[in-house]
């Protein structure tokens, strides 16, 4: 078996990033990242082209030998990197992949290489960075193992390796402990468009076999969505953070006197961070929106599955409507104890008007 490994790592750095007037970065001319299509796909519907740059090869000791990495960056306009590198291998049997999931190089883990790469990448774009985070979260991780040559024709070898591609994926290098369940389990996301490809979704990785060579579309795929995950994690954290935040305000404001004067500077503040984040959440779910092609439509599909994304995007959207709702009640609360000063200064001034005009006639 031919092929590569490609490790994905995306990175939210910014709420936005310029893409338009990033012309260089790290000395290389990025490029708009494009993907071959199926001929039955809209022409006017485009896929999402992020920026690109291919960074020069590196030779390295790792767990699994000695290996070269070759590095790539995606820049998205979302405020997200994407940074991949592509491992080649040879083996007979797929269990021997299995150390391949943990890919440490020298001491410390392909990861840090990673965040190492994605902090130049930072300091390069941070003219271009609308609201940098002063605190990146950490890389959302995925492997995809990509086969261009295998013993047998696809179907055959797919059929006959079922247990070894469910223990790749699940990272057991003894296959035969699985159970069957667990092994359909894995195979259920499964998809092929012809009998030369074949593609197996999983949480954390993905089986990519295409003897044609060409795995760069649903890689893309694959990317765009472990990108997604990322944000809406980062959204979701960012949400419960808002929320402690928000009971804390209402706790320490909620006297009569500072409810009646509080400034509407906090309720102003919490507008412009919920516009934020429903941006973000919108030009998320835009990126793959566009996806013309019908089989890598169900490759997202799978990938949307399998990470989750539902759950996550409407766990978002149903806290930024609670966060709303929580806002909109103090609001409402402070306009109507603001009312009731005022009827009272009112009466007030009624009763004075009236003392004042018993005592001058006296």
């Amino acid at each position: 078996m031919k092929g590569t490994v490609v490790y994905l790592y995306a990175f939210d750095i910014a709420n936005e990033i310029r893409t338009r007037s990033v012309h260089e970065l790290l000395a290389q001319k990025p490029f708009p990242f494009q993907i071959r299509i199926g001929a039955a796909a809209p022409r006017d519907v485009p896929i999402y082209s992020p920026l690109t740059i291919s960074l020069k090869p590196l030779a390295a000791a790792t767990n699994v030998g000695p290996v070269t990495l070759k590095p790539f960056v995606k820049v998205f306009d979302v405020g997200a990197l994407s940074i991949s590198y592509e491992v080649a291998v040879e083996k007979a049997q797929l269990s021997e992949l299995v150390p391949y999931h943990q890919l440490r190089v020298g001491d410390e883990p392909l990861s840090a290489i990673a965040e190492k790469l994605a902090d130049q990448v930072m300091e390069a774009l941070k003219p271009h960075l609308v609201k940098p985070n002063r605190e990146r979260p950490p890389a959302e991780a995925y492997t995809a193992f990509c086969l261009s040559e295998v013993d047998d024709a696809v179907p055959e070898w797919i059929r006959s390796h079922r247990a070894e591609i469910a223990g790749l994926l699940n990272e057991e290098s003894t296959p035969d402990r699985l159970a069957e369940r667990q092994v359909d389990e894995t195979m259920s996301h499964a998809l092929a468009y012809t009998r030369d490809d074949f593609t197996v979704i999983d949480w954390d990785a993905a089986l990519v076999v295409d003897t044609g060579g060409y795995v760069d579309d649903v890689l893309y795929i694959i990317e765009l969505a472990n990108l997604q995950l990322e944000e809406y994690r980062l959204l979701d954290d960012r949400l419960d953070r808002l929320f402690i935040k928000a009971y804390e305000d209402l706790e320490r404001h909620s006297t009569f006197w500072n409810l009646l004067f509080a400034s509407d500077a906090r309720l102003s503040a919490i507008r412009r961070i919920r516009m934020d984040i429903t941006k973000m959440s919108e030009e998320l779910s835009n990126i793959t929106k566009f996806v013309g092609d019908w089989y890598l439509a169900r490759v997202y599909l799978s990938c949307k599955h399998r990470f989750h994304l539902g759950h996550w995007e409407a766990t978002v959207d149903q806290k930024l409507h609670e966060l709303d709702r929580l806002y909109s009640l103090v609001h409402q609360g402070i306009n109507e104890k603001r009312m009731l000063v005022l009827e009272l200064a009112i009466v007030a001034l009624f009763v004075f008007e009236v003392v004042a005009t018993f005592f001058f006639r006296k």
